[in-house]
């Protein structure tokens, strides 16, 4: 087998095939990743030694089942999150029985895209929290008033959560336009803050149409928001990227339409989805559905995110698990189990249906974050 492209990365896939014809099924991966032409249109010795990727490793795992290694040249990616995606899994995406496994960069790579603007370390120093979990509540429904989602705000700020982010779905719509509602729900927390103490950040959803995305992130920070939450997955990668870079705000991703990756045995595994691409578009907290809720992910997924999250990426940041979708008060020291301190827990309906005091229940949420051991 050929030695890795030294300059860029290896991504191993696990391929459904039968032993006579995994190599010709792995070469055809390295071949429709990169040229997608046939044999005769890459035999020019400069784009089949340099351009098309290589298969370096082909092992079996079971019946039927391969683990194939293919390594891609930095020149190839060049400088673009879209090309790096495309090349992870473009046109294959389209075919049956392959799945990616991992993705690792090069240091050479790596040193291309920024990642996480804060990373952990960096966003417990900005918001002050040094060790415990990180606590985020959502503003919902999507149905309300701008004067009623401010009021939850305020409610959520007062309790002392450290995040509070929009729902994703409410974005701008007739019952609570965009600016209005950021303008009025950022102006409500800075409120509460300067009346508690308390340093939490509002995070406006700003996924939207593609020509009012970063517009949109830069108001959100003119009126006071302390972060942006973006669904990479609808929008578009490389915004978490470009809004990170324009204006410097920490970035919560939330998980709409990953479901679409995640067949057992075709798309994305969740480690590299939630995990290594979430890090180098630059994600710093990543929400994904925890264990044990209304959405079927285990927990060996989710210790297989949290390490995907945190491990050693060369100079690209560690970011924040998020387990959410269900997550009730009474779970979080189970769910704090797999993830230790350096998880943010995201409670949305149970901290309303609590009581009818928004702040208090808020407030024991925190607690609860807090004191579990």
């Amino acid at each position: 087998m050929p030695a890795s492209f030294g300059d860029g990365l290896d991504v191993i896939y696990l391929v459904k095939s039968t032993k006579d014809q995994i190599e010709a099924v792995a070469h055809d991966i390295a071949v429709e990743q990169t040229v997608e032409v046939t044999a005769p249109l890459y035999s020019d010795p400069f784009i089949s030694t340099n351009v098309v990727g290589r298969v370096v490793d082909i092992s079996q795992v079971d019946e039927d089942l391969f683990q194939v290694t293919i390594s891609y040249a930095g020149a190839v990616i060049g400088l673009e999150i879209t090309q790096l995606i495309s090349v992870i899994f473009g046109n294959v995406s389209l075919k049956k029985g392959i799945r990616v496994k991992e993705i690792l960069p090069s240091a050479t790579l790596a040193d291309r895209f920024a990642g996480p603007k804060f990373g952990i370390a960096g966003l417990r120093s900005h918001i002050g929290v040094p060790d415990r979990p990180l606590v985020i509540g959502a503003i919902k429904p999507l149905g309300r008033t701008v004067d009623e989602l401010a009021q939850f705000a305020c409610g959520l700020a007062g309790g002392g959560l450290d995040l509070i982010k929009d729902d994703h779905g409410i974005t701008d719509q007739a019952f609570a336009p965009y600016r209005e509602r950021v303008a009025a729900c950022a102006k409500a927390v800075a409120q509460t803050n300067s009346e508690t103490g308390f340093n939490t950040l509002y995070c406006p959803t700003v996924t939207g149409p593609a020509d009012q995305m970063v517009d949109r992130a830069q108001f959100a920070k003119d009126v006071g928001a302390g972060g942006v939450l973006i669904s990479p997955l609808v929008a578009g990668w490389d915004f978490m990227r470009a809004i990170s870079k324009q204006t410097g705000l920490p970035i919560i991703a939330h998980p709409a339409l990953a479901g679409a990756y995640l067949a057992p045995d075709h798309g994305i595994s969740h480690g590299a989805l939630f995990g290594t691409l979430m890090r180098i578009t630059g994600a710093d907290l990543v929400v994904f559905p925890g264990f044990g809720g209304r959405f079927p992910l285990t927990r060996e997924h989710c210790r297989e995110i949290n390490v995907a999250l945190k491990c050693k990426l060369h100079q690209i940041r560690d970011a924040f698990p998020v387990p959410a979708g269900g997550l009730t008060l009474e779970r979080v020291g189970e769910i704090r189990s797999v993830f230790g301190n350096d998880v943010a827990f995201l409670i949305g309906s149970a901290v309303y249906e609590r009581s009818p005091d928004l702040a208090a229940n808020a407030a024991y949420f925190r607690g609860l974050a807090a004191a579990w051991e």
